[in-house]
């Protein structure tokens, strides 16, 4: 086993802690009734992840479900598809985690996707997978998240902390400011080294309890690992949320 796995494993020893037990007595029923699901439509300028840039126009339609097992204990799975105007990227991934509530100021989570790509303008397998683990500490607006990514296909790491701000705007819109660095250990590169670095700021609008609007700026800047063949780049996008 390679080194790369160590950040994976330090994270996931946060599960080791005792998880509340469910009553025997609650019905699957009642449990289904918290069941909150929510379909989003998208649209971005440029397909951006990781500071890796695509090509423009990118539309993406999300099916999530999200389950309050007990007092401090979600699931959470959906699937996810993504397709570029230029014909060059069809892309269908399913994804599913847990997040864990350790006190009223941090939560810790681990996930699991799996990347189908369809049709894709770069050399892949067809198929990857990518193991999440997360930590997040939050303090009034503010909250800070540690993410560690494990990919497949890369065989390696991407590493990335985000700081998020936000603040009302009135009873139904909230602004959010965020800056988020990534850092890739044997992450498509050899060795390691700061990967990228994202500038946000997007703005979230509830028309209803079942409608959300939400529209976003932000600027991708290529880091040391991927600055030889990557640009700098500022896009945007907006979005509608439907819950069912």
């Amino acid at each position: 086993m390679k080194r790369i796995f160590y950040p994976l494993f330090t994270l996931s020893l946060i599960f080791v802690l005792p998880l509340p037990k469910v009553s025997a007595e609650t019905e699957s029923s009642s449990v289904l009734a918290d069941l909150d699901t929510t379909l989003t439509l998208g649209y971005e300028s440029r397909y951006v992840l990781y500071g890796y840039r695509l090509s423009r126009h990118l539309y993406t339609a999300d099916l999530s479900f999200y389950l309050p097992v007990n007092d401090r204990t979600a699931a959470w799975a959906g699937a996810w598809y993504g397709y570029l105007t230029d014909g060059t990227y069809h892309e269908l991934d399913g994804y599913a985690g847990l997040d864990y509530y350790l006190s009223d100021h941090w939560t810790a989570g681990a996930g699991y996707s799996i990347f189908n790509y369809i049709e894709v303008p770069f050399p892949t397998s067809g198929q990857a997978h990518e193991l999440t683990a997360y930590l997040t500490a939050s303090a009034g607006p503010f909250s800070l998240t540690l993410q560690d990514h494990y990919d497949s296909e890369a065989e390696g790491h991407l590493l990335r902390g985000i700081l998020n701000a936000t603040v009302p705007a009135g009873e139904r819109l909230a602004i959010r400011a965020s800056v988020e660095y990534g850092y890739a250990v044997e992450y498509f590169i050899e060795g390691d080294a700061w990967n990228h670095a994202l500038y946000k700021l997007d703005a979230s609008y509830e028309v209803n309890h079942r409608v959300g609007l939400n529209a976003f700026i932000a600027r991708t800047i290529a880091l040391e690992a991927i600055d030889d063949f990557e640009e700098d780049d500022t896009y945007g996008g907006v979005s509608v949320s439907l819950r069912l």
